[in-house]
């Protein structure tokens, strides 16, 4: 028999933008009153505790919402698409292993985080994320649930499977207390219950982060890169850009290797920081334009 267990890790509207194959978006409501999506003047309603999906192809786009008034956004080639959030709530991304021997867990890692919703803490495989646009990580969709363990029909030679889905906060309480056989453990350690945050809206950073000299010496092409990414409206242009960068990564990364031995430990962490969030930006489905 199959068994499981959690580890880290409607017709779609055509939105046009290019002649680029259209990416798949849910845009999500997990409020109690229904909601107007705007994106390109196309009127999206959506339920409350509803979502309903929209394809968007390469290039620039606008969205408009009462929580949020009008965002222009670049919706990039390449991309997975994602979940829309105009109302910034918070979303947990969990995964599931199914394994068809208890023996076989030991072939899948485990990496546990500590995340926190409404102050109480939950310590297992979970991210929570808040942004407008969330790039796709997952296997089901916010409204769709994990499958039981007995619908589980292939695994391959390793013994077990890898699931990934994407929760309102809400919806990642009650499924984490239903594993747990312990209804109600939330509202015992929090007895306001679950209050949403309000959050305000990002764009993406005008500029990469800063760097010691001794690296900035080297950052140039990636700069330069990165801000003509972010006014590239068309999908040709944009693959273009993301050759460029993976080859100019690869020149700065030859050019710094063993720049960063004498150097404070800031300073390679700065490091670190700059390359990893240029690699976020540059691989997401979607920027906000700043």
């Amino acid at each position: 028999m199959i068994k499981r267990f959690t580890v880290l890790l409607c017709a779609a509207v055509a939105i046009a933008g290019c002649s680029s194959p259209a990416q798949t978006f849910v845009i999500d409501n997990p409020r109690d009153a229904p909601l107007i999506v705007r994106i390109d003047g196309n009127e999206l309603p959506i339920a409350a505790h509803a979502s309903r999906p929209v394809n968007l192809t390469p290039g620039e786009h606008h969205l408009q919402s009462a929580p949020l008034g009008d965002v222009r956004f670049i919706v990039y080639a390449r991309g997975k698409g994602g979940l829309i959030n105009p109302t910034l709530a918070e979303y947990v991304i969990a995964q599931e292993v199914y394994v068809t021997d208890d023996s076989k867990r030991a072939n899948f890692g485990r990496l546990d985080h500590r995340i926190e919703l409404g102050g109480v803490p939950f310590d297992g495989p979970y991210q929570t994320t808040h942004d407008l646009f969330i790039d796709r990580s997952w296997t089901f969709e916010v409204r769709e649930p994990f499958p039981d363990v007995q619908t589980v029909a292939h695994v391959d030679d390793s013994g077990g499977r890898i699931n990934t889905k994407i929760f309102t906060a809400p919806d990642f309480i009650a499924y984490v207390e239903a594993g747990a056989g312990q209804p109600g453990a939330y509202l015992r350690a929090q007895p306001a219950g679950y209050v949403a945050p309000r959050y305000v809206l990002e764009a993406a950073p005008a500029t990469l982060p800063a760097l010691d000299p001794v690296f900035e010496a080297h950052a140039g092409p990636l700069r330069e890169l990165y801000t003509r990414y972010l006014h590239a409206t068309t999908a040709d242009a944009q693959l273009q850009l993301q050759q460029e960068a993976h080859q100019a990564q690869m020149a700065f990364t030859a050019a710094t290797a063993s720049l960063g031995a004498g150097l404070p430990v800031e300073a390679n962490e700065a490091y670190n920081t700059f390359v990893q969030t240029r690699s976020r930006l540059m691989g997401s489905a979607v920027l906000v334009v700043p």
